[in-house]
Parts: structure tokens; C-alpha cells; sequence
């Protein structure tokens, strides 16, 4: 970001819609939680693609167990079936951080 180049792409995501941000942490767990997009900042710090969500659930309880760095995948919906599909199908242990 600082050098504006980069191999991916900076994306506006769209304000209003809902979304699920996720991440591995090693090999056994898969942690997330939903939420809705309230803004896209534009800010000279951090990834390209940044948005604030309003979270599904308790905000504090997500920021004081907050774990496996800060990059997370995000992803347009709420996607915390399919995710507890893919966490049986896979053996992962499946944790939502905002509950």
C-alpha cells in the first residue's frame, strides 16, 4: 500500500451489505464473524481493501479475544453455514469471535 503498487487489487466494497470476515489460525481453527459494512475509509495505513463493520453479536467480546493477526478474508453475506459445513466436512474447529 505505502509504495501504490502491489499484487491485489484495492476494492471499494459496497456500504449496507453484509459480510463475513474469516481466518485460519494454524491448522485446527477457523475463526470468524458477520457483521454489516458501515464505511469504506480511505487511509494511507494498513491493507488496500478496508472496510468498518457493525458486528453480529458483542463487539467487545470480538476485540478482547482477537487473535491470528489482521488480515482476514472477507466476504460479501452472511456465510456462517456454509462455513459450519466446511469446518465438519474438514475437522476444523469452527469459533465465532463475536459470541
Amino acid at each position: 500500500m505505502e509504495r501504490q503498487e502491489g499484487a491485489v487489487p484495492q476494492v471499494t466494497m459496497r456500504i449496507g451489505e453484509p459480510v463475513t470476515q474469516a481466518t485460519l489460525e494454524g491448522t485446527q481453527k477457523l475463526r470468524y464473524f458477520t457483521g454489516r459494512i458501515i464505511d469504506t475509509p480511505e487511509t494511507e495505513r494498513g491493507c488496500r481493501t478496508k472496510i468498518t463493520v457493525r458486528i453480529d453479536g458483542d463487539a467487545e467480546k470480538l476485540w478482547q479475544g482477537w487473535t491470528a493477526g489482521i488480515h482476514r478474508v472477507s466476504c460479501y453475506g452472511n456465510l456462517a453455514r456454509d462455513l459450519a459445513r466446511f469446518a465438519r466436512f474438514t475437522g476444523l474447529e469452527l469459533q465465532n469471535e463475536a459470541v
